[in-house]
């Protein structure tokens, strides 16, 4: 008699999400996505530019090998390494600070959506929401995916994105 009065006490609602699919499918995740995709194509423009720049200089720098005295043309060469080490560690900086926004970003989301799916959970009476990337096998009705993007969208705006990660 125990066991039947509480058997319904002892059920779980348990359902999991693809925290990665929601971040990228999210308006605020696609903006995201969008902003760092843009930054990096100006990135790689300019790199190519400056590259190609420096491709020109080694062409003149080696077309002049045989006219230029040892010296002076060992001295432009060191000039042109330098130019081409800075510029090398430039890129490499700028990728790595794009990819740190990119981080940064997606963490600053996951700060901001964290109360909205408390109160989703709360709302839903949903005892367990896991990461989908920790289930070896979940039924599909489980996921609820859709219905947080959908949710997420509805409560969180591009502008109020913006706003909490500019205070």
């Amino acid at each position: 008699l125990f066991f039947c009065l509480y058997s319904g006490k002892i059920s779980a609602e348990i359902f999991y999400i693809d925290i990665d699919k929601i971040i990228n499918q999210t308006n605020v995740g696609k903006h995201i996505n969008k902003e760092y995709e843009n930054s990096k194509k100006i990135n790689n423009a300019k790199n190519l530019e400056y590259k190609n720049k420096l491709q020109k200089r080694e062409e003149s720098l080696i077309a002049q090998k045989n006219i230029l005295e040892a010296s002076e043309f060992n001295n432009k060469l060191n000039l042109f390494r330098k130019d081409v080490n800075d510029f090398n560690q430039l890129n490499q900086k700028s990728n790595r600070d794009l990819q740190n926004k990119l981080v940064e970003n997606k963490a600053n989301f996951l700060k901001l959506i964290e109360p909205i799916l408390l109160d989703y959970v709360a709302d839903n009476n949903i005892t367990y929401l896991l990461q989908k990337k920790y289930i070896i096998v979940g039924h599909n009705d489980l996921n609820k995916n859709t219905d947080i993007i959908k949710h997420l969208d509805k409560k969180i705006n591009i502008s109020n994105f913006n706003d909490s990660i500019s205070k």
